[in-house]
């Protein structure tokens, strides 16, 4: 088990050995017991054995997709899971803004259906340089690229097949645990105006950071 200790008690520490006050060679007697606060509010639904499994499941995922990024692509590219959080959906929600693009998947399992989507979302600028890479070139970000950008059909077309390809491997990430099948189901143009899941909905929120020689992705 580990402590999070803030700066001003590491400070606070370092200056009561260098005074004496502190005797590190003797253990400290804890004083009282101290427990953490429970939010009610918004209780924990997925236990810390869950989120580290989810963890490494999805570390799994990100060198499968790794390795076909690359080939597709013929560039240099990195996948690491940067976070797996369990959150309310409006703060995945609030983040998204009128121009991004959101894909959808589902699971094809029986007992599943009907349940919430799974939302794939990557940010504009890395999507932008795959589908250059994809049509030949470099994948140079353009620096006067604006932060509302909306992607033409064209480039729709192609992040739409892309997707189907990334999600149609992420089952086989699952094959330790259960068989499933992950499915494509459409692209939301302009997120903030569907309803996609529940404000307060708990959910699990994977981040994959995508590494280029020229740009990098949360």
């Amino acid at each position: 088990m580990a402590e999070v200790l803030s700066q001003s008690q590491i400070d606070a520490l370092l200056n009561a050995a260098r005074n004496g006050e502190l005797d590190v060679d003797k253990p400290a007697e804890s004083a009282e017991q101290k427990y953490r606060k429970y939010d009610f509010y918004s209780p924990r639904k997925f236990t810390k054995d869950r989120l580290k499994m989810l963890n490494s499941i999805f570390e799994s995922y990100a060198r499968v997709i790794n390795s076909r990024i690359n080939a597709l692509l013929h560039a240099t590219c990195e996948i690491e899971v940067d976070s797996v959080e369990e959150q309310r959906y409006y703060e995945f929600s609030n983040a998204l803004t009128e121009s991004d693009v959101v894909a959808l998947a589902r699971i094809d399992l029986e007992k599943l259906q009907g349940e919430d989507p799974i939302l794939v979302h990557l940010d504009t600028p890395v999507v932008l340089s795959m589908l250059d890479r994809l049509m030949g070139g470099e994948g140079e970000p353009d620096p006067n690229l604006p932060g509302d950008y909306n992607m033409t059909d064209l480039e729709l077309e192609m992040y739409e097949g892309l997707l189907r390809d990334l999600i149609s491997v992420m089952g086989g990430s699952w094959e330790n645990y259960i068989t499933l099948r992950f499915e494509y189901t459409r692209t939301e143009v302009n997120p903030t105006l569907v309803q996609l899941v529940g404000y307060e909905e708990t959910v699990v929120i994977v981040g994959l950071n995508f590494k280029f020689e020229n740009c990098t992705s949360g």
